[in-house]
C-alpha cells in the first residue's frame, strides 16, 4: 500500500518537476524526497520519473500514479468536508472555476448576500476559459464551474443556463455609439480588442465569422475581458461582450452595447455545470441551489444604443 506521504512527495515532485524544490515546499531534506521516490519505485516495479539534467519528468506510468494522486487528493478533501458537515450543515468549502464575464457580472452581484447568509462557507473562485472550466469540472478539481455556451463534455451537468447575448462595445465617442443594432459581418472590419481562443465567446464570434466567410479585423488579442473593454472605453477600438459584463463602464458613460442580431450571438448563453460522477457536498448543494434560484431570476435588459444593465435580479435572492 502506498503511504500518504509517499504520494505527497510524489505530487510535489510532479508538480515542480525537480526533487529540490518539492524538497523546499516540503520542508524536509532532498535526500528525504529522493528516498520516498525510490521506495516508490521499488515497489510499483517501474520508473515513475526520468531524470534529465533540466529536472524530473513523468513517465507513462508516473502519469497513471498523478491521476490516482489527484484523486486520493479530492477524496481526501471531500472527506474532511463531509466530516466537517456532521458538526454543521452552515459549513464547508467550495471550488467554483468560473469565465472572467460571469464573475465580474453575475458572481459579484449574488455572493455578498450568499456569504452573509452562510458565514462558514468559505470559496475558492478562480478565473479561467470556458474549455479549462468543463475540463477541470470533469475531473473533479472544482465542484461547480461556470463557463460560456452549452457544455462541451457529455460527462457534466447543466444545472442551469442564463442568457448572455453578445454585443459591440464601443466608446461613447465612437461613430457606431448612435447604432440601435448591428451583425457582426457589418462592424467585422472595425478594429478590435478580443480575448483569445480560450473564451467561449471568442469561439463562437469565430465560428459566425467563419460560417459567414469574413474575416475579422483583430487589432489586439487578450485573456482579459476587463482589460479589453478598458482599452476600448479609451479608444476607437470595439469588443464584444455581454453587456453585463461591462455595466460599470455603461453606467459611467464610458462605453455602449449595442445588441449584435446574428441568431447564434443573440442566444449565447452561461451555463452553471457540475460531474455526473461525483456527489456534491452539502455546502457545495447550498451554492449551487441558491445559485440556481438566482440565475433564474437574473435579467440584464440590453437597450439599443446606450444601453443600462439593472443589477438587481427580478427574483431569486441567494437563500
Amino acid at each position: 500500500m502506498i503511504e500518504s506521504t509517499t504520494l505527497r512527495y510524489f505530487y510535489e515532485v510532479a508538480a515542480f518537476g525537480s526533487v529540490r524544490v518539492a524538497a523546499e515546499k516540503l520542508f524536509v531534506a532532498q535526500s528525504a524526497v529522493s528516498r520516498q521516490i525510490a521506495l516508490l519505485e521499488d515497489e510499483l516495479g517501474v520508473p515513475v520519473f526520468e531524470r534529465h539534467a533540466r529536472g524530473m519528468a513523468l513517465t507513462a506510468a508516473g502519469e497513471l500514479l498523478l491521476r490516482y494522486a489527484q484523486d486520493n487528493k479530492t477524496q481526501l478533501a471531500d472527506l474532511k468536508g463531509q466530516i466537517h458537515e456532521y458538526e454543521t450543515l452552515a459549513k464547508g468549502h467550495v471550488r467554483v472555476g468560473c469565465v472572467e464575464g460571469i464573475l465580474h457580472g453575475l458572481l459579484t452581484s449574488f455572493m455578498p448576500s450568499f456569504i452573509r447568509t452562510h458565514p462558514g462557507i468559505t470559496f475558492s473562485l478562480d478565473l479561467m476559459g470556458s474549455h479549462a472550466v468543463g475540463e477541470s469540472v470533469a475531473e473533479h478539481k472544482y465542484d461547480l464551474g461556470i463557463l460560456f455556451g452549452a457544455s462541451p463534455r457529455p460527462d457534466l451537468i447543466e444545472l442551469q443556463k442564463i442568457e448572455q447575448p453578445l454585443c459591440v462595445i464601443a466608446s461613447t465617442q465612437h461613430p457606431l455609439a448612435q447604432q440601435r443594432s448591428c451583425t457582426l459581418a457589418e462592424v467585422a472590419d472595425a478594429p478590435l480588442a478580443l480575448p483569445d481562443r480560450s473564451f467561449g465567446l471568442r469561439q463562437l464570434v469565430d465560428r459566425v465569422s467563419s460560417k459567414g466567410k469574413f474575416k475579422l479585423n483583430i487589432a489586439v488579442e487578450t485573456n482579459s475581458l476587463s482589460f479589453a473593454s478598458r482599452l476600448v472605453a479609451e479608444s476607437d477600438l470595439i469588443t464584444f461582450q455581454p453587456s453585463d459584463v461591462v455595466a460599470p463602464l455603461i453606467e459611467a458613460g464610458k462605453v455602449v452595447a449595442i445588441p449584435l442580431t446574428d441568431a447564434s450571438l443573440r442566444s449565447a448563453r452561461a451555463t452553471l455545470v457540475a460531474s455526473y460522477s461525483r456527489r456534491l457536498s452539502l455546502a457545495a448543494n447550498h451554492l449551487s441551489q441558491s445559485l440556481i434560484a438566482y440565475m433564474q431570476g437574473w435579467q440584464r435588459p440590453v437597450k439599443p444604443g446606450r444601453a443600462t444593465a439593472s443589477r438587481t435580479p427580478a427574483r431569486g435572492k441567494p437563500e
